[in-house]
C-alpha cells in the first residue's frame, strides 16, 4: 500500500483502509487532512466506519476517530474492525470522545494558534491552522504545521535531532530543534516549491536547520 490511508463505501458505511507501516502520528495527520477536504461531501451524517489495514489499540482507534470528528462535521455512531463492531454510546465514550489518551500519539490543535497561546505537548503536534506571530508550540516529537509558521515552533524534546518540522509556509519564524534554533523566513519559489500545496520540511543535520520541500512520509 502506497498511500497512507483510502477511503472507500459500502453498504453500511465508509471504509477507512490505513497503511500498516506508516508511524501512527502519520496516520492521524493524514485522516485529519482527508476528511477536512472532505468536509462539504459528508455534511453532517452519522456516519458507521469500519477501520481496516492495521490492528489499532483502543486509544489508536479513539485517536482516529477524534481526528474524523475534529475535521468535518459528520458523527462516527458505529465503529466496525476485523473481528467486532461497537456503538460509541454503548461503549460509554460518547460523552468524552476527545479522547485524552490521543495526547499520548499526536495532540491536534484545531485551528490557529492565536498571538501568547502557549501550545505543548510530550509527544507530535499537528496544528490544522496557522501559528501566528507571538503564539508558540513546543513538542516533544515531530511538528506538523498545515498552514503557514509566523511565531515559535519547538520539537525534539524527546526525540531530539531525529525530530522535524513540516509547515505550509515560514514567515519570520523562530525554528528549535533539540537545541538548535534559527530565524526562518522562507518564500516559495517555483523553481523550488513546485505548486502553492506544497510543504517545506525543516531538519537538523550536522548540527544545523535544513530546509527541503516535504514530498516523502515521516
Amino acid at each position: 500500500m502506497t498511500e497512507d490511508i483510502v477511503l472507500k463505501s459500502y453498504k453500511n458505511g465508509l471504509r477507512l483502509i490505513m497503511n500498516p507501516d506508516i508511524p501512527i502520528e502519520q496516520l492521524l495527520t493524514s485522516i485529519c487532512r482527508k476528511f477536512a477536504d472532505s468536509k462539504r461531501l459528508f455534511g453532517d451524517s452519522k456516519m458507521a466506519i469500519a477501520l481496516e489495514g492495521r490492528r489499532l489499540s483502543d486509544e489508536e482507534i479513539e485517536a482516529v476517530i477524534q481526528s474524523i470528528e475534529r475535521n468535518c462535521d459528520a458523527t462516527v455512531t458505529v465503529i466496525a474492525l476485523k473481528d467486532r463492531f461497537f456503538e460509541k454510546e454503548m461503549a460509554q465514550k460518547k460523552d468524552n470522545f476527545y479522547f485524552e489518551k490521543s495526547n499520548e500519539y499526536l495532540k491536534i490543535v484545531n485551528g490557529d494558534v492565536s498571538p501568547e497561546q502557549r501550545i505543548a505537548s510530550t509527544y507530535g503536534v499537528l496544528v490544522t491552522g496557522d501559528i501566528l506571530e507571538g503564539g508558540s508550540v513546543e513538542c516533544g516529537g515531530n511538528l506538523i504545521c498545515l498552514g503557514n509558521i509566523s511565531g515559535s515552533a519547538t520539537c525534539g524534546r524527546r526525540t531530539g535531532k531525529a525530530a522535524c518540522v513540516i509547515a505550509g509556509g515560514i514567515e519570520n519564524a523562530n525554528i528549535t530543534i533539540g537545541d538548535v534554533g534559527e530565524n526562518f523566513s522562507i518564500k516559495k519559489k517555483k523553481r523550488f516549491f513546485s505548486n502553492k500545496n506544497d510543504m517545506i520540511i525543516i531538519t537538523l543535520n550536522n548540527g544545523e536547520l535544513d530546509a527541503a520541500p516535504f514530498t516523502g512520509s515521516i
